[in-house]
């Protein structure tokens, strides 16, 4: 589409295209900083909480360049077409857990994002955990239901904030949007601090009818 087309114009004319990692190759990320991450990916946390079954994460926000591509996507210059390259790391960490990812499919698990409000939506043009969602629906073969959540609440960023103001701050935000809940659900999301983003979908999601519940992350806050 020419709107598209003029977004990339823009976007090459106004941030010229430099690797996101080292500002040095004209790429977007460099194969040295790609293999970095890759190594990365390949070290990824898996654990339990108290609220959802196991959460996979790939990478740690705290890497300087893991920092710079997720702001890259999800703050100016809203680069979109990073989705691609994030997900991959994702998908490199969850295939370390082949077993996880033969339990998934056989259960029928479905992938579900965690929402924007209408305000921020509008705002970036897309939800960066819908985009994900998307491709490792078709990286991973398993189903994405996009809309079983709403986030009804146009919160502050959580960014600045403890983790009880966290939890104050997403009090009440989401809502189950879908026809029928999943049984099994996994929960899409970017970044990780203290859980309480998860912890208020996944009580939203149980009270509609979910039993089992994951979640897969970009990175740990």
């Amino acid at each position: 589409m020419w709107i598209n087309k003029l977004k990339s114009f823009l976007l090459n004319t106004i941030y010229p295209l430099k690797c996101i990692g080292c500002q040095k190759s004209e790429i977007l990320i460099c194969p040295k900083c790609f293999q970095k991450l890759i190594s990365l990916a390949n070290q990824p946390i898996r654990q339990e909480t108290s609220y959802l079954e196991k959460i996979i994460i790939a990478l740690n926000y705290k890497e300087h360049i893991v920092k710079k591509i997720i702001k890259s996507f999800k703050y100016p210059p809203y680069i979109e077409s990073l989705k691609k390259i994030l997900s991959s790391f994702l998908i490199i960490a969850i295939k370390k857990f082949p077993d996880d990812v033969s339990y998934l499919k056989k259960n029928n698990f479905v992938l579900a994002s965690i929402p924007l409000s209408k305000l921020k939506l509008a705002k970036r043009g897309f939800n960066q955990s819908d985009l994900i969602a998307t491709e490792l629906s078709q990286k991973l073969s398993l189903k994405y239901q996009s809309e079983l959540l709403e986030k009804v609440k146009n919160t502050k960023s959580q960014t600045s904030l403890n983790a009880q103001e966290r939890k104050i701050n997403i009090k009440n935000i989401f809502c189950f949007s879908g026809d029928k809940c999943p049984s099994n659900i996994i929960l899409i999301d970017d970044i990780y601090t203290t859980g309480a983003t998860l912890e208020a979908a996944s009580y939203v999601l149980r009270q509609a009818g979910a039993k089992k519940i994951w979640a897969f992350i970009l990175a740990q806050g």
